[in-house]
């Protein structure tokens, strides 16, 4: 019997407070580890986030390259309208449209729209065949190439791979190319941290990156790769003289990300990268 009471014993307290006390360094430890878990994921879900907005924003490079490509050699048709958060396009037959450190505006070939004759057309042909008319719709302007003899044209009709235009000025061979080149513009929202991009598709300005606390484009002509002056005003600019003779574009980007992740603050990321776009024609050329 003694045995039998023995054995439904509960806990002393010194052995309840020793089991607290070691249950308590258990969850500590547990808690500590979460804790640690959970801002090294959060540190790293900000350091990724802010990466993709700065790999966004350089998409922007990719464009520019490209500025020229489907225009004349000395450039396209300077634009009628002045782009959002940009300041006014110069005048005259233009790559490079207008720029400053946070804004550039240029005509450009991105998504390989440009095509090329597969027969001549004579001077004074309204139509014109075409390898490939997919990315040309009426309405959309054009320009015939032959080296140094261009036209522009806008597209009246496009059946098949046949374009209807106004009549040709001059005669151009098989092959020339026949650029469709649009306005692209790249512009920073300082106040909200929004790089936009207009593609010239008609659909305006679109948010391309958000968390971008700063973006700045440098630029430098060719002859010496000087850095060449943003002139003052409302807003800055770089002056008609320096557009046309710009070989390189500097680009610093910094990202930063929605939310701090704990102890570990905000992610953020840096990117510094130059571009030489490849069919810019200096001028004189």
């Amino acid at each position: 019997m003694s045995a039998l009471l023995r054995d439904q014993r509960g806990f002393t307290l010194a052995e309840l407070l020793v089991t607290i006390a070691i249950l308590g360094m258990i969850m500590g430890a547990v808690l500590g580890v979460q804790m640690t878990s959970s801002t090294m994921f959060l540190r790293g879900e900000n350091q990724a986030e802010s990466q993709q907005s700065a790999r966004a924003a350089m998409l922007l490079e990719e464009d520019l390259r490209m500025a020229g490509y489907g225009c004349p050699a000395l450039g396209c048709t300077a634009p009628g309208t002045t782009a959002a958060n940009c300041p006014a396009p110069a005048a005259g037959a233009l790559v490079i449209n207008a720029a400053n450190a946070s804004c550039v505006d240029f005509w450009a070939d991105a998504v390989n729209a440009s095509t090329t004759l597969t027969a001549a057309a004579a001077a004074g042909a309204t139509t014109l065949t075409v390898a490939s008319t997919a990315a040309i719709s009426t309405g959309n302007t054009i320009y015939v190439v032959n080296g140094n003899t261009s036209e522009s044209r806008s597209v009246t009709a496009k059946t098949g791979t046949t374009l209807t235009v106004a009549a040709l000025t001059n005669a151009y061979p098989q092959g020339v190319l026949v650029g469709r080149p649009r306005r692209i513009v790249y512009a920073i929202n300082a106040a909200t941290g929004t790089l936009t991009k207009d593609a010239g598709d008609g659909n305006g300005a679109q948010s391309l990156a958000t968390g971008v606390t700063g973006l700045t484009f440098s630029y430098f002509n060719t002859a010496a790769d000087a850095a060449i002056p943003i002139a003052a005003g409302t807003p800055p600019a770089l002056s008609a003289t320096n557009l046309l003779v710009i070989g390189r574009v500097q680009i610093r980007t910094t990202t930063q990300s929605a939310l701090a992740s704990g102890t570990g603050g905000f992610g953020t990321f840096q990117i510094n990268s130059n571009v030489r776009p490849r069919n810019l024609c200096i001028q004189g050329c």
